[in-house]
């Protein structure tokens, strides 16, 4: 039995009388994808339970979507749920104010669907559904509609798609499975050219603010011929990586702290994980996340380690550099 049947299983099975779904805080479009489309798949599979999203924060990148699809979410609750579902994460601390709901439905009432790397909470939940191998966790859950054979309006599969255009960053890696998932949301009724359209928000005066500050700070080494640059900003430091990756870099890592939290984001180029194989998500921020007792984790290319302290930024960066001089050893 595969895991979509595992999972269509566990969510018919079970006598439900109220859900809620939930993503990583600060959503991105694919999270918030990800749990429009488990809210139509629950209200198909158990419809007479009352299903709340819970949102913690909208991205930049995501006011367009939300404002498309226009579904009523929760920012707090106080309610007791029978199951809650968290797509597109799998580290507690990124799931903001609403962690300590999570905690206390931990091992029986909690369904994880994600594609980064495992964490220790994954691990020991074991109904996590995790599939490293896709782009997006849109990706997952538009092949549950289609194993299912639901028929999603079309709002929902364009809301997909943008989830997946938006986290495949343009199908910067494609392969046969993608392409299938993305052709029958097409042909479901998806509109792949307003997908687009929803993503295309120009930057605004902070964000541009911050990939200027960040890249007058960088600092520059050189390990084995690749070009690792570490710099710091106060927000944005996700699209500020992006934009030292433009500039030339083959690794950008960016230090954040705010009060009593310390943030590192690092994107990298596929061809240093071609060459190096060197995964940061596993390899780099999850041991960090181990060292100095924080969350982290992601991808091979784009990861995050979370720290719910202070952390000195030298401290880190040496830590960091240990780490991956190590591994291009």
């Amino acid at each position: 039995m595969n895991w979509y049947t595992q999972l269509i299983n566990e969510l018919r099975s079970r006598q439900l009388q109220s859900v809620a779904i939930l993503g990583h805080n600060s959503v991105d479009p694919d999270s918030i994808a990800s749990t429009f489309a488990m809210a139509f798949i629950l209200e198909h599979l158990q419809p007479k339970a009352t299903i709340d999203i819970l949102v913690d924060g909208v991205s930049p990148h995501t006011t367009r979507l939300m404002d498309f699809y226009n579904r009523e979410y929760l920012t707090k609750t106080d309610k007791e749920y029978d199951l809650l579902i968290i797509v597109d994460v799998n580290v507690l601390i990124q799931l903001g104010k609403f962690k300590s709901l999570v905690e206390k439905h931990l091992e029986k009432d909690v369904i994880i669907i994600d594609h980064h790397t495992p964490s220790e909470l994954s691990e020991k939940n074991a109904l996590a559904f995790i599939d490293e191998n896709k782009s997006s966790t849109a990706e997952i859950i538009a092949e549950l509609i289609i194993e299912l054979g639901l028929k999603p309006p079309k709002k929902l599969l364009t809301a997909l798609l943008a989830g997946i255009i938006y986290d495949s960053r343009r199908f910067y890696h494609l392969n046969l499975s993608l392409l299938r998932t993305t052709g029958t949301l097409i042909e479901l009724g998806g509109d792949y050219d307003l997908a687009v359209s929803l993503l295309q928000n120009p930057l605004e005066p902070p964000e541009k603010i911050a990939r200027l500050k960040c890249a007058s700070r960088l600092q520059l080494e050189k390990l084995n011929n690749w070009v690792i640059v570490w710099s710091r900003v106060g927000s944005y430091e996700g699209s500020a990586a992006r934009g030292i990756l433009d500039l030339g870099a083959d690794v950008a890592l960016v230090y954040t702290k705010r009060k009593k939290l310390t943030r590192l984001i690092v994107r990298a180029t596929s061809n240093f994980y071609r060459e190096t194989n060197i995964n940061f998500g596993s390899d780099i921020m999850r041991p960090l996340g181990e060292h100095f007792h924080g969350d982290g984790g992601g991808h091979s290319t784009a990861a995050a380690l979370t720290i719910e302290a202070e952390i000195p930024e030298n401290e880190l960066k040496n830590e960091t550099f240990k780490l991956l001089r190590k591994c291009l050893k």
